[in-house]
């Protein structure tokens, strides 16, 4: 059987947290983990959200184009996940 695991797409307005990466990625990429330790096909996707009101407000903010804000920060989040090791097979973006 194959499984398809995803983990709750983080907003890029601000820096993800302990919290945000408990709550949103570790649980999925533990399962992940788990399930390919069993030999079973599995693939893990996550990526930032970058639509919504918090990000238009933060680029107001600090006087920058959304763009800008979601490019920055799209980064920062994959390096911290990477930082803490957690794997996915596919991160992408909702732009």
């Amino acid at each position: 059987m194959k499984k398809l695991i995803t983990s709750a797409l983080p907003y890029v307005n601000n820096l993800p947290h302990l919290g945000n990466i408990v709550g949103c990625v570790l649980s999925a990429d533990v399962y992940t983990r788990f399930c390919k330790k069993r030999g079973q096909k599995a693939i893990h996707i996550c990526g930032t959200d970058e639509y919504g009101t918090a990000t238009e407000m933060t680029a107001i903010e600090q006087n920058l184009h959304p763009k800008e804000i979601v490019d920055k920060n799209s980064v920062i989040h994959k390096n911290i996940y990477d930082w803490f090791e957690i794997h996915f097979d596919h991160f992408g973006r909702t732009t």
